[in-house]
């Protein structure tokens, strides 16, 4: 094995951490030659836990796809591991309340989870609406029956937690609407207040305050380098990913494709059926 310094220059300080625990995950498969299964990691974590599969000769495998779910957990296994689905280990759970007459929200199902049941945010999977109002969530299968014991409420909302068949399952009906918009700098601080249509004050605000996520990492470096790929959260307004360049304005401006969700439609925001530079 070369040196795993090789590695490590390939990754930005803070994804140190979990690069070092996801080594130590690839020496216990090598150790025990049995297989691991991760925790639910979101899809930049998903990535690094695929590059050190290789890099270690072993199997990688993943429950969720782009398509489906953001997140996932993995397997990482010695050669001779055929998979089965159910070592993933993973229930979906329905919350059933009167629909007609309250609404539920991603942020109000996700924070009475972790506050309700005391657990952390990596024993979840996504949590899915769909246009009936219908919200499902997948959780590691050990804690499904602790979950429909305890969550009876959302708010003020009673609820009942049942748990649902594959067949039953929902889809993520998340739909990023695409536009462009001229960027000056890759700097975070001028991406959020161009995208957002900030104040650059207004921008380094949300950064100092925490509100800001890179790649599901929190950041508060307003001068970190954003690259295409990147996927950008910032609370209270939605999230957003920089889809590609498409080349550069007259005025020397990056021309950037946005994939964004957010919560309020922005003015600097180019529709792509109307391209006007």
């Amino acid at each position: 094995m070369s040196d795993i310094k090789n590695i490590e220059q390939h990754y930005s300080l803070d994804e140190r951490p979990f690069l070092e625990k996801v080594r130590g995950f690839c020496q216990l498969v090598d150790d025990r030659y049995s297989p691991y299964l991760t925790d639910f990691l979101n899809p930049r974590e998903i990535q690094i836990v695929e590059e050190l599969a290789h890099y270690y000769n072993l199997k990688f495998f993943v429950s969720s796809t782009p398509e489906s779910e953001e997140y996932g957990r993995v397997i990482l296994a010695p050669e001779y591991y055929e998979l089965d689905d159910e070592d993933f280990e993973i229930k979906r759970l329905e919350i059933s309340y009167a629909r007609q007459f309250n609404k539920l929200t991603h942020p109000k199902v996700l924070g009475a989870l972790i506050n309700q049941l005391g657990l952390d945010r990596q024993v979840f999977g996504d949590i899915i609406l769909d246009e009936e109002g219908r919200v499902q969530f997948s959780i590691a299968s050990h804690l499904a029956s602790y979950a429909i014991m305890t969550i009876t409420k959302i708010g003020n909302v009673s609820v009942t937690l049942k748990e649902v068949s594959k067949d039953d399952w929902i889809s993520n009906q998340e739909n990023y609407s695409q536009s462009f918009v001229l960027l000056s700098s890759m700097r975070l601080d001028n991406v959020l207040a161009t995208v957002l249509n900030l104040s650059r004050s207004n921008a380094l605000k949300l950064i100092a305050s925490g509100k800001v996520k890179l790649n599901y990492r929190q950041i508060e470096k307003a001068n970190q380098t954003v690259m295409i790929g990147d996927m950008i959260s910032v609370r209270g307004y939605g999230r957003f990913r920089l889809a590609q360049q498409d080349g550069f304005s007259k005025s020397g401006k990056a021309k950037i494709v946005i994939e964004s969700l957010l919560r309020r439609r922005k003015k600097k925001l180019f529709n792509l059926n109307h391209q006007i530079w």
